[in-house]
């Protein structure tokens, strides 16, 4: 059939799963490229799509859904930068960044100001940034950001390196010439060929968009990009990806940051602190570094238990040190505590699925979706769990499910 044959050069082209973002999104992209074209037929398209690489990237823009705001995940960035801070800001050659996919540039550029925030001058490292879609780089490349882009950022790290104009907030050039934007696919053959080795890679919500086979594919290209004793920072639902592919936890507390296997060559990392020293070499503007607060998402909204967050985060990080055990008590107790939460069952459901008990991680994940329907990761989670179950029809309404909460944030 016609439309199979779309989807199978979205899959040859960017890895795409069709599950991940539902056949109706792309019958409706097709639809719209049809009327872009002048063509009557989904035949007609399908041989414009084998001829023209234009239009193959045109079809991309329609489809690739970009969910991205400064200092998104913050724990990743707060783990990032204290991990600069602690075995890096010292020690001599380049620190060597990786985000991909960039989108329009707001992770890199959350990664650069970080950085510059530590004291680092931009010649101490190098931030490359690659996405298939040209134009969220053209938008990257522009650094002029609207509303949406800020959503939880602290206002004073916005007065500093944004100046507000008429068509959006400009970043500074200063922080825009600390990332190179480039065209890229990490499943492509060529993928990072002429790139040296990386100490962090960021490919966050990217996995859960490819099958399995895909995701293997992607999963050895960005291990061969970093080097021993790297990080890599993924999406929370990617996380039970990593340890079936070659990966360990850094334990570095809801951050989701994976190493390989091997013994790191870094020490065992500190209690991550929100606040930063000051630096002798503060970079821009010689004021005292600070993180951005963290953002609160659809997905994070304060339950019943938002008084025990302490208690709650330390259980994250018995689960992020492998105490799945003592993870799993810890949730009990505060559950008993505190009462029900939708992140309490999340982080439940997270231990359970580490254990690989999928029966009681399901019913934890369906708690969470019932107390918070807008939860993202749980419903990625599900999805995936009913993928491995074979039950193909529901892993897919919660992928939709998942993809409206995306959109519904934007």
């Amino acid at each position: 059939m016609p439309f199979t044959e779309v989807i199978a050069l979205l899959k040859a082209g960017i890895g795409l799963d069709v599950a991940s973002v539902g056949a109706d999104l792309i019958r409706r992209a097709v639809a719209e490229r049809l009327r872009a074209n002048q063509l009557e037929d989904v035949p007609s398209y399908v041989d414009l799509l084998r001829r023209s690489a234009p239009e193959m990237r045109n079809l991309i823009e329609a489809v690739v859904i970009p969910e991205t705001f400064f200092f998104r995940h913050p724990e990743g960035i707060n783990a990032f930068q204290h991990r600069v801070r602690e075995t890096l800001f010292f020690a001599s050659g380049m620190i060597r960044v990786l985000s991909v996919p960039c989108s329009t540039g707001e992770e890199p550029y959350s990664l650069a100001i970080s950085l510059l925030e530590l004291g680092l001058t931009a010649d101490r490292f190098r931030i490359d940034a690659f996405d298939v879609s040209e134009r969220a780089l053209q938008v990257a490349q522009a650094g002029v950001f609207g509303n949406h882009s800020f959503r939880g950022t602290d206002p004073d790290v916005r007065a500093r390196f944004f100046a507000e104009t008429d068509a959006g907030a400009q970043l500074d050039q200063r922080v825009r010439a600390c990332v190179r934007f480039a065209p890229g696919n990490v499943v492509a053959e060529n993928f990072g060929v002429f790139c040296e080795p990386y100490q962090f890679i960021f490919c966050r919500n990217l996995l859960i968009y490819f099958d399995e086979e895909t995701q293997g594919k992607a999963l050895d290209r960005l291990e061969k990009l970093l080097v021993p004793d790297g990080l890599l920072f993924v999406g929370p639902a990617e996380a039970g990806l990593l340890t079936n592919h070659g990966f360990a936890s850094a334990r570095l507390p809801m951050a989701f940051g994976f190493r390989r296997r091997e013994p790191a060559l870094w020490p065992a990392p500190k209690p991550i602190r929100r606040k930063i020293c000051l630096t002798p070499n503060a970079a821009l503007t010689g004021h005292q570094p600070k993180l951005p607060r963290p953002s609160r998402t659809a997905t994070e909204t304060p339950a019943a238990g938002a008084a025990t967050l302490p208690e709650l985060e330390q259980a994250g990080r018995l689960a992020d040190q492998g105490r799945l055990a003592e993870a799993a008590e810890a949730c009990e107790a505060l559950l008993q505590k505190a009462g029900p939460s939708a992140a309490l069952f999340y982080l439940f459901a997270l231990i359970r699925d580490g254990e690989g008990d999928r029966d009681q991680a399901d019913r934890f994940y369906r708690k969470a979706l019932y107390l918070e329907p807008n939860h993202y990761e749980a419903a990625i989670h599900l999805a995936l769990l009913q993928e491995h179950s074979g039950n193909h029809a529901a892993a897919r309404v919660l992928r939709d499910r998942a993809r409206r909460v995306q959109e519904g944030t934007r």
